[in-house]
């Protein structure tokens, strides 16, 4: 008879072995429920999407040498301008690379004070352009795909007038018409 079958052939050892597999397994945790995963909670924006909305005029570069020269250019395209508006679910209505037909982007926060714009997903995704800089007269997005941003470069927005100033959002009511005398 093996050693395993005369330990259960004898019922007080079997009840022994059996009590001191129940206690081995319970030191094997730490006595609660496995736990679900961990969901990071979602981290604010730096920059909300009520700031970004508005009308811009655009340019892009590819050697950081001429970022300076390109925001003149955004500025001076004010009179055809590019706009983003706010979207139904909290977004930006804004163009995807390659894709004609623009849609509501998420204006995702990330740890480390960053803010991406982009489709449903975690922050920083390949589809996401990441707000590199602003300071509410001009901002300046880079695509996070390396395929997208060799070919579009860095996005310089400069705000065409009437807009926000240092960050603040539009007034919420127009200014009083003139009446002439």
């Amino acid at each position: 008879m093996s050693r395993l079958a005369s330990l259960i052939a004898r019922p007080a050892h079997f009840a022994a072995a059996a009590l001191l597999a129940g206690a081995l397994a319970g030191c094997a945790g730490d006595g609660f429920a496995p736990s679900q995963p961990q969901v990071a909670a979602p981290v604010a924006p730096a920059i909300p999407a009520h700031l970004i909305a508005g009308r811009w005029g655009l340019a892009a570069y590819h050697r950081d040498e001429d970022r300076a020269r390109t925001e003149q250019a955004a500025r001076g395209v004010c009179s055809n301008p590019y706009v983003i508006a706010p979207g139904q679910n909290g977004g930006v209505i804004m163009h995807l690379a390659d894709r004609p037909q623009a849609e509501e982007l998420e204006v995702k926060g990330a740890p480390g004070n960053r803010t991406f714009v982009g489709p449903p997903g975690e922050p920083g995704g390949p589809q996401d352009r990441e707000i590199v800089a602003y300071d509410g007269q001009i901002m300046i997005m880079r695509w996070m795909d390396s395929d997208v941003a060799s070919r579009y470069g860095t996005t310089v927005f400069a705000r065409c007038g009437g807009g926000a100033t240092a960050g603040r959002p539009p007034a919420s009511q127009p200014a009083p018409a003139r009446t002439n005398r």
